[in-house]
């Protein structure tokens, strides 16, 4: 069994070097130089636990890397997974890479090879979109054959895609029989359980589903912790004890926002406008919470920039030093889109001078984000602000307290994910901790 797998993003690099250390012969295609030259390097281009050793374990062996899909040895292949990026312009998936690899893929075809899509689109753009583009490649060649066509989405969360790969159910649609049966056959040397579904489009709306799911539970519980901050009451208190024993309860946490390249994006492709057209006035739920989720960095800052004027007689020139860049800290990750620190540290540079730390975010990374990057010791000191704001495992364990003697005085610790128990802080003199949901 061999396969193409064009785009090496997180998408695409986890799923080709899962499948290869499974024995299927994997091409891969990166049409960005430095991306190409890196991952032929034998140096992976994500933070992904375990992928510098699949990579250095299969490279050259199962896995073989070309930066144009035209150099592809087509007599080998069976398969041809697309995953490319499908990021969003004013708020609408920008579906020009697919299309580009598409039209690559149908000239690069004999005719009887499987397609299977595994870029996130918007719902119908299998059906419509890339598989019209292959039949016309494939006319164009004087190639008149089915085309078997599959969507299949990527399900993985960053920092344990590789674990998760061989793990979580694998959703399958497809156009026809062959189409699901040669696509199940491929997912199965992966894992064990693999989902067939009643069309591309039933597939296409499952990826939806997932993480806009996700990204309206997380907004509940941000906007509960509005409203506990407005009446002076923990909102993680309320969300604990809420939970405890109490099955048809599983609030989660408030957070300083939802990020991410998927949370962020997914609910928009999901209540398009011509989808929403059954509600009054489109008032659509899931583009609610999105905008909720949105705003919580912005109105983090707000708070936070309010709590250092009440405390400090001169705001000028103060130092606020921010923890963790990334969109989340665990499992661990270096990626930045989307982050919810970011328009947070936007915001702040403004009034203060903004110091940075992520253990998994390269400095030239903080550095552009508008921050001084620094190690937390250093952060520490003189700090007007601490603000920690994603939950690395590096940040749970600190001499916190030892810390906090060094900052400057009056000084705000505002710990986003309550990775420390605020009765540490109520003994020390000039110290005010709070967070998301806590005055």
């Amino acid at each position: 069994m061999s396969a193409v797998v064009i785009g090496l993003g997180f998408v695409g690099l986890t799923l080709a070097l899962a499948l290869a250390d499974k024995g299927v012969m994997v091409f891969g295609v990166e049409s960005n130089n430095g991306s190409y030259r890196t991952i032929s390097a034998g140096k992976p281009t994500i933070n992904e636990k375990g992928i510098e050793l699949f990579l250095r374990r299969n490279l050259g062996r199962t896995f073989m890397v070309f930066e144009k899909l035209e150099d592809v040895p087509g007599s080998e292949v069976d398969t041809y997974v697309i995953c490319v990026g499908t990021p969003l312009q004013s708020g609408s998936p920008y579906i020009g890479y697919l299309k580009s690899a598409t039209e690559s893929v149908g000239k690069h075809m004999k005719g009887n090879e499987m397609v299977i899509v595994r870029s996130t689109v918007p719902i119908g753009t299998t059906r419509k979109i890339v598989l019209p583009i292959l039949r016309g490649e494939l006319k164009k060649r004087g190639i008149e054959t089915q085309v078997n066509i599959a969507f299949a989405p990527e399900r993985t969360a960053e920092g344990v895609a590789l674990q998760e790969l061989y793990e979580l159910p694998q959703i399958v649609g497809g156009i026809n029989e062959e189409s699901v049966s040669r696509s199940m056959n491929l997912f199965r040397r992966l894992t064990p359980t693999v989902i067939m579904v009643s069309s591309v489009e039933t597939a296409e709306m499952i990826k939806l589903i997932d993480n806009s799911y996700r990204d309206v539970r997380f907004a509940y519980a941000n906007e509960i912790a509005l409203m506990c901050e407005k009446l002076g009451i923990d909102a993680n208190e309320c969300i604990s004890k809420s939970n405890v024993h109490y099955p048809r309860n599983s609030i989660p946490f408030p957070s300083p926002g939802v990020g991410g390249p998927c949370l962020s994006k997914d609910p928009y492709i999901l209540a398009q406008e011509e989808l929403v057209d059954y509600l009054p006035n489109k008032r659509s739920l899931i583009i609610a919470g999105r905008r909720l989720n949105e705003a919580i960095p912005e109105l983090l800052a707000e708070k936070i920039k309010s709590k250092i004027r009440s405390k400090n007689k001169s705001a000028k020139d103060l130092k606020v030093f921010v923890m963790g860049f990334a969109f989340k800290g665990h499992p661990e990750t270096n990626d930045t889109r989307d982050s919810p620190t970011i328009p947070l540290v936007n915001i702040l540079k403004k009034d203060f001078n903004i110091y940075g730390h992520d253990p998994a975010v390269p400095k030239d990374i903080i550095e552009a984000a508008g921050a001084t990057p620094t190690d937390i010791e250093s952060g520490f000191k003189n700090a007007a602000c601490v603000i920690i704001m994603n939950n690395h495992m590096s940040y749970r364990n600190l001499d916190v307290t030892s810390l906090v003697e060094k900052a400057a005085r009056p000084f705000i610790f505002v710990d986003c994910w309550r990775l420390y128990d605020k009765k540490i802080f109520e003994t020390m003199d000039g110290v005010t901790y709070t967070g998301v949901g806590i005055v």
